[in-house]
């Protein structure tokens, strides 16, 4: 679990600063380009994101499961097999973008008509470099993969933001973001080549239906989550003005860093406990997955609290006062957060995609339906009302779908006990700073910086006093490390079974 730890840190320190590089990006090409051009760059990466939403179906993230059952040359031939998946729905994609072009909204027309190569040259490489965000997590290469984040960032920024003030116009822009996607294609081929190698013909039929069975429900679980947490957007955008749905943003954006954390989390646990399902190793792969939570649940959860205690304040320091009306909206969300603690990975180890999916099916009209109404009655907090309860209604399907498949009772599906009193000690630190803060009544940019930091010491100093940090790090340094690069020879006939028997037992 140490070594899980820093190998976290590793990979949020990277993701962190590809997101501020992100963010940066689109500051520079505003001054640069013009409003128009820059409205076109905008529609260009809308079109790329919606496509690899609605075509890569999870099969890259699959190989996060797959990749420690399998040896050297069963890992060549997944490593092929999803190569060849993303080429052609990839192709396809395009293909239907400049057929059914004319249905698309005014501006993306334009985009097609004069950049439209340029734009399935992008899609191609692109989809294809979705592979380098997971396939050094899943061969066990976390450092190397946190290197080329940071350096795939760096240089698509630098070759952007550097298009943009020579020539100030969306083309060279354009081939620029194509030629730092072709860059990262070539990082990811050189990781291929050195550390896994591929095998793209001739295709087994037999392998490539399992790993499409098991990716295609996750994947499509995946996109009706996204469809619901768009539909509350859309319905914000639909109900209340602009200047509203801007306001509203301001909270999703502010949930960025929670989101990153536990996605690197599930990602860092999922090749681990898919080698102890593998072996058979049940009890040892829901203890790592408790302890995964309670650990990062030591550092979200007194941010939050935080975040949640001084959400005015910091709402108002860094997008000005009139964007304080969406701090009910963030608290909504932040409680959401809360209460996602990671349990996908469970589902995803044990190949509940065809369940998960079903949750999802039925959770996304409950939950546009309660977001509406609740929009109507309670104004801009309502729309995000439906996001919450649906969340909670999923995390609940969940658990009974995993006690019943593990065996074991929703009560030991996680460490309950740890978790409320890391919660509880957060609280109270957040109350405490929160009742000072209103009696000293410091100016808003004080408040915004030291009230928060003021909750994480007070936490931090009552971790210290109580010498819970000792159970903390007690239960970091009890979890086995678990070698994510494969298992020893006489594993390798179970966890074929056990890789070729996956089934969503209804």
């Amino acid at each position: 679990m140490a070594s899980m730890l820093r190998q976290g840190l590793a990979l949020s320190v990277a993701r962190y600063v590809e997101q501020f590089i992100g963010l940066l990006t689109p500051v520079v090409l505003v001054r640069t380009i013009g409003p128009s051009a820059f409205g076109e760059y905008r529609l260009f990466g809308l079109l790329v994101t919606t496509v690899a939403m609605l075509i890569v179906f999870d099969m890259p993230r699959s190989l996060l499961f797959f990749f420690v059952r399998l040896d050297s040359k069963g890992r060549q031939l997944y490593v092929g097999q999803t190569v060849l998946f993303l080429l052609a729905t990839t192709t396809i994609a395009a293909l239907l973008i400049f057929v059914f072009g004319s249905a698309l909204p005014s501006g993306m027309k334009s985009l097609l008509h004069d950049h439209g190569l340029l734009l399935a040259a992008f899609l191609l490489v692109s989809n294809l470099a979705l592979l380098l965000d997971v396939l050094p997590n899943a061969a066990g290469q976390i450092r190397w993969q946190a290197q080329a984040i940071l350096t795939t960032a760096l240089l698509r920024a630098a070759l952007i933001i550097s298009a943009a003030v020579i020539f100030q116009r969306l083309e060279e822009v354009l081939i620029a973001t194509l030629i730092a996607a072709c860059l990262r294609l070539g990082v990811l081929a050189y990781f291929i080549a050195r550390y896994c190698g591929i095998l793209l013909l001739p295709l087994d039929k037999e392998q490539f239906g399992v790993q499409l069975r098991y990716a295609l429900p996750f994947g499509v679980g995946a996109l009706l989550w996204s469809m619901r947490k768009q539909a509350e957007q859309w319905i914000v955008a639909t109900v209340f003005s602009s200047a509203m749905f801007g306001i509203f943003s301001v909270a999703t954006m502010l949930l960025m860093p929670f989101e990153v954390l536990r996605g690197v989390l599930g990602n860092l646990l999922l090749p681990r406990m898919s080698q102890l399902h593998s072996l058979g190793h049940h009890d040892e792969l829901l203890r790592l997955n408790n302890q995964g939570n309670v650990i990062i649940s030591a550092v979200m959860f007194p941010a939050i609290a935080a975040l949640f205690a001084f959400s005015d304040e910091v709402i108002q320091f860094l997008f000005t006062r009139q964007y304080v009306s969406g701090s009910p909206v963030l608290r909504i969300y932040l409680v959401q957060t809360l209460i996602s603690t990671e349990i996908t990975t469970l589902m995803n180890v044990f190949g509940q995609g065809k369940a998960s999916m079903r949750y999802e099916a039925a959770l996304l009209p409950f939950a546009v339906i309660t977001s509406l109404v609740s929009a109507w009655y309670y104004g801009l907090p309502g729309a995000a009302i439906g996001s919450l309860l649906a969340t909670f209604v999923m995390y609940a399907f969940c658990l009974r779908r995993l006690s019943i498949v593990m065996g074991f009772p929703i009560a030991s599906l996680q460490d309950w006990k740890s978790l409320g009193t890391i919660l509880s000690v957060s609280a109270i630190c957040a109350v405490m700073v929160r009742l000072s803060a209103d009696l000293l009544k410091p100016s808003t940019p004080i408040a915004a910086i030291v009230g928060p930091a003021a909750v994480l010491v007070c936490y931090a100093a009552v971790l210290f006093v109580t010498g819970y940090y000792r159970t903390l790090l007690e239960m970091a340094q009890s979890s086995t490390h678990i070698n994510p690069s494969g298992l020893s020879a006489a594993d390798k006939s179970a966890a074929a079974a056990t890789t070729t028997g996956l089934v969503d037992t209804t």
